[in-house]
């Protein structure tokens, strides 16, 4: 409900747990005055917001053990484009 700029400004501070699960189906993001209404973001997208900012995203369950690391996996974005 924040947004993707502050979410990344917030990782920036120190804040080290994002939510990534939200029933859509609430008026809940317009109630709180969030800017995007629909804030949707795929694993992908939200990895990358997160490797933005020089974070590790790490997946976890709600008792915070660790699901899965994506600190190393590869990443189709950071592919150099020019293999000449």
């Amino acid at each position: 409900m924040l947004g993707r700029n502050n979410a990344q400004l917030s990782l920036s501070f120190g804040v080290n747990d994002i939510d990534g699960t939200i029933d859509d189906s609430t008026r809940i993001y317009s109630m709180a005055g969030s800017e995007e209404q629909h804030p949707t973001m795929t694993t992908e997208q939200l990895v990358t917001l997160i490797r933005q900012v020089k974070r590790k995203p790490i997946e976890r369950d709600t008792l915070y053990n660790e699901i899965r690391d994506y600190t190393s996996e590869f990443n189709p974005s950071e592919i150099p484009t020019n293999l000449n």
